[in-house]
């Protein structure tokens, strides 16, 4: 496989803030080559150059709410790579709905394509990430944060952590529903169900 490139911070908060930069052309020429290597040897049945494709339209939407925190989030070409995936994998089922054939399913399976145990510690590594993402937001209220974590995390009962943070039920039940759903907006870009 290509040399992993080194993650650039800059970059990335360059392209989250401005989805028509010029700097995606140097993102594409750091980042080509491991996309390329990594079809070419999990997927290589795949038109890797419209994977790349829908794997940067895909970045391009879930940018501005990504925080690249190696230390907490892991490194962003693993991220990258679950994004390549994950559009391989859909590429992969397209290709077996079109031709119809049972074929075309054993193909992709030899290519990589995951069992659904495979798929569901995706999607559970997806969540586990914008968990870590959310609660290490410095824009998010630590009064809120904590909250959240108590009644959604921690599973306790609204009624307690209304009365443990001095609040009411309603405002309790306002703060887990609005990170509930921007969770799962992070969830559903990582793993583009959005």
């Amino acid at each position: 496989m290509a040399q992993t490139p080194t993650t650039s911070v800059t970059l990335l908060k360059a392209l989250a803030s401005e989805t028509a930069s010029a700097r995606w052309t140097e993102f594409v020429r750091r980042y080509e080559a491991p996309m390329r290597a990594f079809l070419s040897a999990r997927y290589p049945s795949v038109e890797a150059d419209d994977v790349i494709q829908e794997t940067l339209l895909a970045l391009s939407r879930c940018l501005p709410d990504y925080r690249y925190v190696p230390d907490k989030n892991g490194h962003f070409h693993n991220y990258l790579i679950g994004i390549v995936k994950h559009k391989a994998e859909d590429a992969c089922r397209r290709q077996a709905r079109e031709s119809g054939k049972r074929a075309g399913l054993r193909v992709a399976a030899e290519a990589g394509t995951p069992r659904p145990e495979e798929d569901d510690s995706w999607k559970m590594a997806a969540m586990h990430a914008a968990v870590e993402q959310l609660m290490s937001d410095p824009l998010l209220e630590p009064r809120t944060r904590e909250i959240f974590r108590h009644v959604a995390l921690m599973h306790e009962s609204p009624e307690s952590v209304a009365a443990q943070f001095g609040t009411t039920r309603n405002n309790v039940d306002q703060i887990k529903k609005r990170l509930v759903a921007r969770l799962a907006k992070s969830v559903a870009a990582m793993t583009d169900n959005a």
